[in-house]
């Protein structure tokens, strides 16, 4: 019997020490899975977080490309608006001839020119349109300068230097488009009441 206890002891040694590895497994596999389940939620955490960050730079880019998009619409309904005025008032203007005041504008206009190219000898550049009026101008004022009808304008005209090297436009169109350079940012206020609308 004795030989049957001391198997039966070894059994069951050998059995406690079975059950014990197997806790020990057990807790290391337990322990493992934990840390592995922290290291899942911390991974999870991190493209969580990346996927929120993505998602904001997304939103904020596509709010300022939105915005761009408005500012551009808006920025071409206010030249088409400019480009509207500045169409109407050269309209209005095409048929300053027959206006009682243009030859005293024109008076001015040529004073203007005159004075913008004072000690060259000067070369009047005139639309046939205005030759009567400019040569009733230049009798007025005792002004002496080469004429040539060579420019199509609805009023005004310009003047160059013998040389070519100077010149100073002055014909209404000419002017019209100094104020569209110099004044853009006024006429949008005048508008469309301030410069964002």
């Amino acid at each position: 019997m004795a030989y049957e206890d001391l198997i039966k002891s070894i059994e069951s040694a050998a059995e406690e020490k079975k059950q014990e590895v197997l806790r020990n497994a057990e807790r290391e596999v337990e322990a493992i899975l934990r840390e592995a389940e922290t290291e899942s939620s911390a991974i999870h955490a991190q493209y969580l977080e990346k996927a929120k960050r993505d998602l904001i730079l997304e939103n904020n880019r596509q709010k300022f490309l939105a915005k761009q998009e408005v500012k551009k619409r808006i920025s071409a309904v206010r030249q088409k608006l400019i480009d509207d005025a500045f169409s109407r008032s050269k309209e209005k203007i095409s048929g300053i001839r027959s206006d009682p005041s243009y030859p005293a504008l024109y008076e001015r206009l040529t004073r203007e020119v005159i004075s913008a190219l004072a000690g060259e000898e000067i070369i009047l550049h005139i639309d046939p349109a205005d030759s009567k009026i400019c040569s009733d101008v230049l009798k007025k004022t005792g002004i002496v300068c080469d004429i040539m009808q060579d420019i199509t304008t609805i009023g005004g005209l310009s003047g160059t230097s013998a040389d070519g090297r100077i010149r100073a436009y002055n014909t209404l169109e000419s002017r019209m488009e100094r104020i569209r350079d110099t004044s853009t940012l006024e006429i949008i206020n005048l508008i469309l009441g301030g410069p964002d609308g």
